[in-house]
């Protein structure tokens, strides 16, 4: 079953450069003017969205802002209107369209809770598709200036014995690397990379 949800304000990580991702979300969510993207949330529901990209390093991070303005608007001129027709005709049976408010309220819950669900699914595409892209970059790199593995993983593990006697931690990050799709020999590499030995 789908929860309603009312988010103010979420914060994402996205690994990612900034430049990159704000490219590929202007695709999705159209150009962003004064550095912000704008978005409706679910058409007319009256839910907006304020999405600014900020960079992390070489990450990126996103502050997504929701106002319910718009909702709030369009239940306050819901209210207006029934306790209007209740004056108007001298009488409370117009008082039942009040049930409108809370099924605005609740479908906007639903449309911010699918949207979210959505934009996290487009966020882990987009960084799915740069970790590829940034893979077959540093694949190209590898082949054009080769290395000698052997080399570089004693040197990884010497320095890790002596800097934390053991080397759980390196075996830890060749897995990791292993399980997003390298070899185990582009591994040491990357490793090596990110730890300045070259």
């Amino acid at each position: 079953m789908d929860s309603v949800r009312f988010p103010s304000r979420v914060q994402k990580f996205v690994r990612a450069p900034p430049e990159w991702l704000y490219e590929m979300l202007s695709q999705f969510l159209g150009e962003a003017k004064e550095g912000a993207f704008r978005v409706n949330v679910g058409g007319r529901t009256g839910v907006t969205l304020r999405i600014r990209l900020m960079p992390e390093g070489d990450f990126s991070s996103l502050d997504l802002v929701f106002s319910y303005r718009g909702l709030m608007i369009v239940v306050l001129l819901a209210f207006i209107v029934v306790v209007g027709l209740c004056l108007l005709f001298f009488s409370a049976i117009p008082l039942a369209g009040l049930i409108i408010i809370p099924l605005v309220a609740y479908r906007a819950g639903l449309e911010t809770g699918e949207f979210m669900r959505e934009f996290n699914n487009i966020l882990s595409s987009l960084e799915a598709e740069y970790a590829r892209k940034s893979l077959m970059e540093d694949r190209i790199r590898w082949q054009m200036n080769p290395k000698d593995i052997n080399d570089l993983y004693r040197r990884l593990r010497e320095k890790h014995i002596k800097v934390w006697g053991n080397t759980f931690i390196l075996e830890y990050k060749i897995g990791e690397y292993q399980r997003r799709g390298l070899t185990k020999d582009e591994a040491i590499r990357k490793i090596a990379e990110e730890e300045g030995i070259f």
